[in-house]
């Protein structure tokens, strides 16, 4: 098996265009999508401030009567029509909105001002509001009604604008789960209004959970990624050596045909392993991607890699089969670049496994560069050797299944 392994290696520092491609493009991408990707996700990125104008078109002590009027014609005892009266006595809707609006904890991005829908319409039309809240007639005796009778809100507020923008978006998602939150907790047992907590932005870390950020999801995509290439090189590099008979000229010798399996396959390995830990060298030294972490997360970081490299020597190994069992090389190719550019897609390699639809995700976290993403999260986050014992050994068995595979197609004597 030597002599191949080292005619694979010597084929490729032959090629010095395809390994300063394959160990310098990823650098050069990872940096460029850092510069690209730079303001987003930073945690001291500021909220855009937006003037918002309250309308009232509801009267309060009229929305208050019209709930009473309610209650009373409801069929039930009345001891309990009195107990719900009681409590809507101490439950004032406006009063509820505006204490969110102007409270301290939107005061930083949203400047509120009372208006006629008018005057409101105007500032809007110059530019100097960017959205109208109006508070509907009807609004009081609705929000009653939904809070202490579990009815569905009649009359919502209302948020209206020109243009969407996300201060804007954020501050309609905060007013609904708002209101959602008064519904759930006095649902829940009459919480005094007092107690309503509002919501809160910001950033929150869970104790023992490290932050996974972009530059780390394109540094790991990237590598992983051009790793599956190399898989693909090898297995293209097969055909020139068919098409040449070293194959046949091999089998005619007393060398076993399965060391020119082994040495491609243990060339794979080597030439992949250093690709992804020159990648992530070169990162950490260059845009210091994995800060502040310790020598127990590097070597986590390594056998990671050394696994998902075996994974990648497998792959390889399946191709070469694939090459030596087809005439035609130009359709051998293509496959490969189907299945490689198949697993960049469903392994988050282009673009986040998030991004994908549920079923995808599920089969995407089984590719190999997938399972490696899946399991460095984990690694980064927690660095807990238990998380990522399992995606090691799925990706240890990928291996196993890819040789298994590779050694069944592989031609031998009589076969070839």
């Amino acid at each position: 098996m030597g002599p191949f392994f080292q005619k694979d290696l010597l084929v490729f520092w032959r090629d010095r265009k395809e390994i300063l491609i394959a160990l310098l493009l990823p650098i050069v991408i990872i940096f460029v999508l850092n510069i690209a990707f730079s303001g987003l996700f930073k945690k001291d990125s500021s909220m855009e401030t937006i003037h918002v104008g309250i309308v009232h078109e509801e009267n309060a002590e009229i929305g208050m009567q019209q709930f009473t009027n309610h209650v009373q014609e409801l069929d039930i005892p009345v001891s309990e029509k009195e107990a719900i009266l009681t409590q809507a006595e101490n439950i004032q809707p406006i009063s509820l909105v505006e204490q969110l609006l102007n409270g301290p904890e939107l005061q930083e991005w949203v400047d509120t001002k009372q208006l006629s829908e008018a005057e409101a319409k105007e500032l809007v039309e110059a530019g100097e509001l960017d959205a109208i809240i109006k508070i509907p007639s009807g609004f009081t005796n609705s929000v009653l009604s939904s809070i202490l009778l579990g009815k569905e809100p009649a009359v919502p507020l209302a948020i209206l604008a020109e243009k969407e923008s996300a201060a804007l978006s954020a501050l309609e998602e905060i007013v609904s789960i708002y209101m959602d939150s008064l519904n759930m907790e006095f649902a829940l047992g009459g919480v005094e209004v007092a107690e309503v907590n509002m919501p809160q932005g910001g950033v929150e870390t869970v104790e023992g959970k490290e932050t996974y950020n972009i530059s780390q999801y394109f540094t790991i995509a990237i590598s992983t990624l051009f790793a599956l290439f190399i898989a693909q090189t090898v297995a293209i590099k097969t055909s020139t050596e068919k098409r040449e008979r070293v194959f046949n000229r091999i089998i005619l010798t007393d060398r076993n045909p399965i060391h020119y399996l082994l040495g491609k396959t243990t060339a794979t390995f080597i030439l992949s392993w250093l690709q992804v830990m020159i990648t992530i060298t070169l990162s950490q030294l260059i845009l210091d991607v994995f800060p502040d972490k310790s020598l127990e997360f590097w070597v986590g970081l390594i056998l990671a890699n050394t696994i998902f490299a075996l994974a990648i020597a497998g792959l390889s190994a399946v191709f070469t089969g694939i090459t030596l069992n087809l005439e035609d090389a130009n359709a051998a190719s293509g496959i490969f670049t189907l299945i490689t550019m198949g697993f960049g897609v469903l392994g988050g390699s282009f673009f986040p496994l998030q991004a994908l639809p549920e079923f995808m995700q599920k089969i995407g976290e089984w590719t190999p560069n997938g399972l490696t993403q899946t399991l460095l999260v984990q690694w980064i986050q927690y660095s807990n050797l238990q998380d990522i014992i399992m995606p090691l050994f799925f990706l240890a068995l990928f291996f196993v299944i890819c040789m298994m595979i590779a050694f069944f197609i592989f031609p031998r004597r009589g076969r070839a």
